[in-house]
């Protein structure tokens, strides 16, 4: 159903477009379409290099020691008597 509505809906617009001249024959009219050409300028990108001096500092670690004392505690168990 749907199928032949859709091709009943083509049929009548394209007999839509089409009328008889004096002489009998069927005209089509179809759209015409025209071309225009135009000139889009791009812009040019110059690219230049500068050369920076820049200053590293120095950095001097030294290393310095310092004693420390770290106690350690010890356990002993108490020797076991004899019954």
């Amino acid at each position: 159903m749907k199928n032949g509505l859709v091709v009943l809906v083509v049929l009548a617009g394209a007999l839509a477009g089409c009328s008889k001249n004096a002489d009998g024959d069927m005209v089509i009219q179809t759209p015409r379409m025209e071309t225009h050409t135009d000139t889009v300028k791009m812009p040019r990108l110059e690219m230049s290099k500068d050369t920076i001096v820049t200053i590293t500092p120095t950095v001097v670690v030294k290393k310095e020691t310092s004693v420390v004392v770290v106690p350690h505690a010890s356990v002993t168990t108490a020797p076991k008597s004899k019954p």
